[in-house]
């Protein structure tokens, strides 16, 4: 770790601390995060469900890149490439809404980005503002500390994402969810960059739950049959409300940009758009793609062992 020279702290979480930093050698800016679980093996690092995520999805233009992993004494430091900072940070330091071009943009590459990690078999699990960085109007998901295999076995955990982007499956307990819940957290965060409100901003477990029933309604056996078992399974019930139209809720949005954060926001997880189909969706017309990975420069992940 010599050659990199710590800058400030940038982040802190129950995981580490990440840093910003300059190597020494280069002048390049990364960021380092730290992890206080102890490594004590290669082999120990090279498991670690982000790094192995990570080194799945290289080159995709849409999600961080992880230049480096060093252990020194047991103690494992990923290093990142650096960002400006994050879609939370950008959206309170700039203080106005965005426009719909900004969003569709913004949208787009997020979108881009899951379209790759779930094509690698992955979803991401922890979706939020907090976890998507910008750069100069370039979006890349980061933070892949809760990614999970989608052939993994359940059940799955369900202490992940800030309650406020949760899936209501991962509420209800579901034993097995999928990509979907990465949809379900995107509809949450393009509807929110059209407000710079969180749309289900709630305090508690039940009272998200209470806000999204406030928005969809009560879902019934047409809406989502299997939810009203799982809620039969946890003994929950759902509290009783009509529901709004999005373009209500959203009344100056475009109708393209609302069919799409309605769909999205679907309570059946079937029900809400693939990556690739929300890409195809008619508020994206006009936006291109990023080169495919294969066409992109290899990026080569070394690890340094003292």
């Amino acid at each position: 770790m010599e050659k990199y020279e710590r800058i400030m702290e940038i982040g802190r979480g129950a995981y580490g601390v990440v840093w910003k930093a300059m190597n020494k050698q280069t002048g390049e800016l990364v960021a380092i995060k730290k992890l206080i679980q102890e490594y004590h093996t290669a082999e120990d690092c090279m498991n670690l469900r982000e790094v192995k995520s990570l080194i799945k999805m290289a080159n995709q233009p849409n999600i961080v890149k992880l230049k480096e992993i060093i252990r020194e004494n047991n103690t494992l430091f990923l290093i990142f490439e650096c960002m400006e900072c994050d879609l939370y940070k950008f959206t309170v330091a700039r203080m106005k809404l965005f426009s719909e071009t900004e969003i569709r943009n913004l949208c787009f590459q997020i979108f881009q980005g899951l379209a790759h990690m779930h094509h690698k078999g992955y979803f991401h699990r922890d979706l939020k503002p907090e976890n998507l960085l910008v750069s100069n109007n370039l979006v890349k998901i980061s933070d892949l500390g809760m990614a999970r295999e989608m052939n993994g076995k359940p059940p799955y955990t369900h202490n992940v994402t800030t309650l406020w982007y949760h899936a209501p499956e991962v509420f209800l307990r579901a034993p097995y969810y999928n990509s979907s819940v990465d949809m379900w957290a995107a509809g949450a965060i393009m509807a929110e960059l059209f407000t710079n409100q969180p749309l289900f901003q709630g305090s508690s477990e039940s009272d998200v739950i209470y806000k999204i029933c406030r928005v969809l309604g009560t879902p019934t056996e047409s809406t989502w049959f299997s939810g009203l078992d799982l809620a039969r399974n946890i003994c929950y019930g759902f509290p009783d409300f009509p529901g709004v139209r999005f373009s209500e809720l959203l009344p100056t949005v475009n109708s393209d940009a609302v069919n799409l954060i309605a769909s999205l926001l679907s309570w059946c997880p079937c029900e809400r758009p693939t990556t690739m189909q929300a890409l195809q969706h008619p508020f994206f017309h006009g936006c291109y793609r990023v080169p495919p990975t294969s066409a992109l420069k290899t990026h080569v992940v070394t690890f340094l062992i003292p």
